[in-house]
């Protein structure tokens, strides 16, 4: 006896052609990457930003300690232990102060080691001691 225009189920053990069958494992597979190389661009950004931000500390305290007549060296010796691999440039020019702090951040993957972004930073204050 039919009961209406339905069709019979597949037969046991095969099972219907889907096509869209699998399109979710191929979707994750490729989404997975993707949103960690996102990641991987978001704390490096934030890497840059803090690096940044460590310079120009380092770089503030630098120019008020030579300009309050702190020897120069022992206030670069400072900035380099605030900012470590940073070069510290101290510029006087007549009763300017101008420090500069300047690094290079490369990319946290090791693929990308080539990719390097230069931070420099540089601050000018009045010297107090003239």
């Amino acid at each position: 006896m039919v009961v209406g225009w339905a069709t019979a189920p597949p037969p046991r053990g095969r099972r219907a052609r889907d096509p869209q069958r699998g399109s979710v494992l191929l979707e994750t597979a490729i989404a997975i990457p993707l949103l960690i190389a996102v990641a991987l661009a978001l704390a490096w950004a934030l890497s840059l930003g803090s690096t940044a931000m460590g310079l120009a500390d380092a770089a503030r305290h630098a120019a008020r300690e030579i300009a309050r007549g702190v020897p120069a060296a022992d206030a670069v010796a400072a900035a380099q232990g605030a900012a470590p691999g940073a070069v510290i440039r101290v510029v006087a020019e007549g009763s300017m102060v101008t420090v500069v702090a300047e690094t290079t951040v490369t990319a946290p993957v090791p693929v990308l080691r080539d990719l390097a972004v230069p931070l420099r930073q540089s601050v000018t204050m009045p010297a107090e001691w003239m």
